[in-house]
């Protein structure tokens, strides 16, 4: 792994903000998770045959794709850290010589082989661990697409993406996290604000204060959230809002679904206050 040179950022330790912002949400998470809510040893169990329905739905290249895929050459290697069902893979694997997703999720890895099968792709390779990975590969792209919010330490997590990529480094994320469209729903059960996890502007302040050389460009954002149905609204948002069976709390999602959710002209639910846009980070690998 390389040697990073810290830099004062404003005066701000922004990787301990980081960890601040990240248990700060966390703890209110547990605080307010309902006893009978059913925990999964995999987050994604019973959720990522849902999450693979709604990406295929998002036309490719995204605005991401295209601002990525001039960079692609046909001899990459590419390493896809949090590839989850593979909304980028097909795609990436159309441009480069080779594929590598790492996803260390058993749900979203099941939805991920589908997607290869589907698609018919071949030059990609699935690798099931946790990032940074104990045996370190490089490649010449390295990306991650809406993985960072979920990692508290986020120094080695980005030292390990600049030491794997030889030419390029690009995240993509919101200047919120995802889940922030949520928060008036969070408010009418819970009855306080949600705290935010860090999304865009801690990652590249954190970048900074590691030494990477990190840009960001905005990029325009798609719908974060979208439900066939009500009943697929509820279901997903009982997860988020961490909520066992309870008619009462049923009734009063109900009536926050139909104030806050509104028909998109595909004729899905989505919610009001959609971002109109997200981050593309990138630098070029320090030691290059």
């Amino acid at each position: 792994m390389n040697s990073f040179t810290s830099i004062n950022t404003g005066g701000i330790d922004w990787l301990a903000r980081w960890r601040e912002l990240y248990d700060a949400e966390r703890a209110q998470g547990e605080a307010a998770t309902d006893p009978t809510f059913r925990r999964q040893s995999d987050c994604w169990s019973g959720r990522a045959e849902r999450f693979a329905a709604t990406s295929r739905r998002i036309e490719q290249p995204d605005a991401f794709m295209q601002r990525l895929a001039p960079r692609l050459r046909p001899t990459d290697r590419v390493l896809d850290v949090g590839a989850g069902t593979g909304r980028y893979v097909p795609f990436l694997a159309q441009h480069v010589a080779e594929v590598i997703a790492v996803e260390p999720s058993p749900a979203m890895r099941i939805e991920l082989e589908l997607t290869l099968a589907r698609e018919q792709v071949t030059n990609v390779q699935v690798c099931p661990e946790n990032w940074p990975l104990r045996e370190p590969i490089q490649a010449e792209v390295v990306l991650s697409a809406h993985v960072v919010y979920g990692v508290r330490e986020i120094g080695p997590f980005l030292a390990a993406l600049d030491a794997a990529a030889t030419r390029l480094c690009v995240l993509f994320l919101g200047l919120k996290h995802p889940t922030a469209v949520l928060a008036p729903f969070w408010e009418r059960v819970h009855s306080e604000p949600r705290l935010p996890l860090p999304a865009a502007l801690e990652t590249l302040a954190a970048c900074h204060q590691l030494g990477l050389p990190a840009n960001l460009e905005l990029v325009p954002a798609v719908r974060p959230f979208r439900f066939a149905g009500v009943e697929e609204a509820l279901e997903e948002l009982q997860i988020r809002l961490r909520l066992g069976p309870d008619p009462q709390r049923e009734a009063v999602l109900r009536e926050a679904i139909a104030d806050l959710l509104v028909m998109t002209p595909e004729g899905m639910l989505a919610p009001r206050n959609a971002p109109s846009h997200a981050a593309v980070i990138w630098w070029t690998p320090t030691s290059r």
